[in-house]
């Protein structure tokens, strides 16, 4: 973890990678703005939804990547942005894979 992860937080009892975190559904790979390439599958589900036939397996990002958008407009805060987007609290935080990680706070 960062050295700012663990003054914020305390040092980890635990740590879960990324690629663990993939390989369970909790993180969803993104090519978002600014750096963006991970959300969480709650923030994926809760923006993103099916266009047409489910069997196509075809989404619409536009709502997920406006609110990348969003949150790069907003000052960093030791190196996290946080912020409200119709009316749900999102976080955007450094990732383990030189990124940021787009997630509503209840996902850490």
């Amino acid at each position: 973890m960062s050295d700012q992860t663990d003054e914020f937080f305390g040092e980890p009892i635990y740590t879960y990678t990324d690629q663990q975190a993939l390989d369970d559904g909790v993180l969803v790979v993104v090519a978002g703005e600014g750096g963006v390439n991970r959300v969480t599958r709650a923030v994926f589900d809760h923006f993103v939804k099916p266009i047409g036939d489910p069997a196509f397996q075809v989404f619409n990002v536009t709502p997920l990547m406006e609110a990348i958008r969003v949150m790069l407009k907003i000052e960093l805060k030791e190196g996290w942005r946080t912020a409200t987007y119709q009316g749900k609290g999102l976080w955007l935080v450094p990732n383990e894979v030189g990124g940021f990680t787009l997630m509503f706070p209840e996902d850490y």
